[in-house]
């Protein structure tokens, strides 16, 4: 189950690309459930990933970090659907900071081990943590690296970057540019 924030007609930034490319390359090798948010709640398939779209429950907030939390209750909830309708879960797999607390939700419920994907981070956007957005983003960051299970990156020095900033152990961080080598991560995981 891979769990994101945005993914086509959702289109904020480049992860909505990046994921419209893997999880079809993914869902022909093994079976691949998305969870993101949508105008309605709503189940589809296309191009082999069966995606759970969960409407928004607020549409507005005062404040990002109050909407990202509201934003991961509906993920879960969605998520939920999904377990309930096709059955556990081998893996769950977040995509950016955004949904990251849903994955950590899902762990704790499910027992699945949590995979998540860093592209960015605060520190990497904004060089510093200087006021209390970026440091609370930040925390988010830091709080769902150390609950995954295996922290995915695309490069050597993201990986470096999570080790010295984060604290995330190097035996925890993979480095997996394509499917077949987040397949491969995958498998390691379930050994």
């Amino acid at each position: 189950m891979h769990i994101s924030w945005e993914y086509p007609p959702w289109v904020v930034g480049g992860l909505s690309q990046e994921l419209k490319a893997l999880l079809p390359e993914i869902a022909k090798k093994v079976r691949t459930t998305l969870v993101v948010r949508g105008d309605r709640d709503e189940v589809s398939e296309v191009d082999g990933v069966r995606t759970f779209k969960s409407a928004s429950s607020i549409r507005s907030s005062p404040h990002i970090l109050a909407y990202i939390h509201a934003l991961n209750i509906d993920l879960v909830r969605a998520a939920s659907a999904a377990v309930h309708e096709d059955g556990d879960f081998p893996i769950v797999h977040t995509h950016d900071w955004v949904s990251g607390l849903a994955g950590v939700y899902l762990k704790s419920c499910f027992g699945a081990p949590l995979v998540t994907s860093v592209y960015t981070t605060e520190l990497t956007r904004s060089k510093a943590l200087g006021s209390l957005l970026s440091m609370g983003i930040f925390d988010i960051e830091r709080h769902c690296f150390n609950r995954a299970d295996l922290v995915v990156v695309k490069s050597l020095e993201m990986r470096e970057h999570l080790k010295e900033n984060f604290g995330v152990e190097r035996r925890r961080i993979v480095l997996a540019r394509n499917a077949d080598e987040l397949i491969e991560a995958y498998r390691g995981i379930q050994d």
